[in-house]
């Protein structure tokens, strides 16, 4: 008799669990549905006035941007999408090759400037001294930054805060990114790298993004030998997360220099 029912609560557990993750994917699709299309129709919009010839000088350059933007976006999101897709079919690679993370990072920072300069939010940045060399690939390094400070951005009010640093922490080159933004709830946490995963208190549906930033950063940091974690404190109490990736042996780092994008690289899942 208990046995059965052990199988009974088994099943509904793992009825119940299927029933969540369809949803969850149902959701998402709609999601990538509605952010496709947006920018979409931007860009259909402003391509027939043009195609008119109605608008003067000032607003035809508008036009333009307005098009650049919605182009980017529909590049940064279906590029979010493939990885995704990458990732779970097994076939993401990332090149092995020595990397001085410093340089890489600082790129990163610049490319999500206008964000936040745009909301007015301060950036407090720390790189502090070179930390040394780890192996990895320098441009999915950068987007590891990259999707960090464009999560913390999205969750940041206007005129917050946003923190940086990069240290040496033993063996390992460490990164932290913190924002004094919408936070995470604690029994969210868990989930907050997976992809099909969103807090539903969290308003991530106003806000622009499929929201598959963290999970691929999780992806290549895991990639990378190393390991990422979130923490915070609750809603509105900010977030902070942290990436640790080990660093090349000293004699390693003697006889290496960072490679250049024209030499050969070795490639690993």
């Amino acid at each position: 008799m208990r046995d059965r029912d052990r199988l009974l609560s088994s099943e509904r557990t793992a009825r119940a669990e299927a029933e969540e993750a369809n949803r969850a994917k149902d959701t998402f699709l709609a999601m990538v549905t509605h952010e496709l299309r947006a920018p979409l129709n931007t860009i259909l919009g402003w391509t027939n006035m043009l195609g008119k010839g109605t608008l003067d000088a000032e607003k035809t350059k508008h036009a333009v941007a307005v098009i650049e933007r919605g182009a980017k976006t529909q590049a940064r999101l279906v590029e979010d999408l493939l990885d995704i897709s990458r990732i779970r079919t097994g076939k993401f690679r990332v090149s092995a090759q020595p990397v001085e993370l410093s340089a890489v990072f600082e790129a990163a920072v610049e490319s999500v400037a206008p964000s936040i300069a745009a909301k007015q939010i301060i950036l407090h940045k720390d790189f502090g001294e070179r930390v040394g060399l780890i192996s990895g690939d320098a441009e999915r390094l950068q987007q590891v930054v990259w999707n960090l400070l464009s999560n913390a951005v999205k969750f940041t009010p206007e005129k917050g805060q946003i923190e940086i640093r990069l240290e040496r922490a033993n063996h390992h080159a460490r990164l932290t990114v913190y924002d004094n933004g919408a936070g995470i709830r604690r029994e969210f946490l868990p989930f907050v790298f997976d992809s099909f995963r969103q807090s539903e208190e969290s308003d991530t549906a106003k806000r622009k993004g499929l929201g598959l930033g963290l999970a691929i950063v999780r992806h290549l940091v895991e990639a990378h030998g190393g390991t990422v974690t979130a923490t915070s404190a609750g809603e509105n109490l900010g977030a902070t997360f942290t990436v640790e990736l080990p660093l090349l042996a000293p004699q390693a780092q003697s006889n290496e220099r960072p490679a250049s994008r024209n030499e050969a690289s070795l490639e690993y899942v």
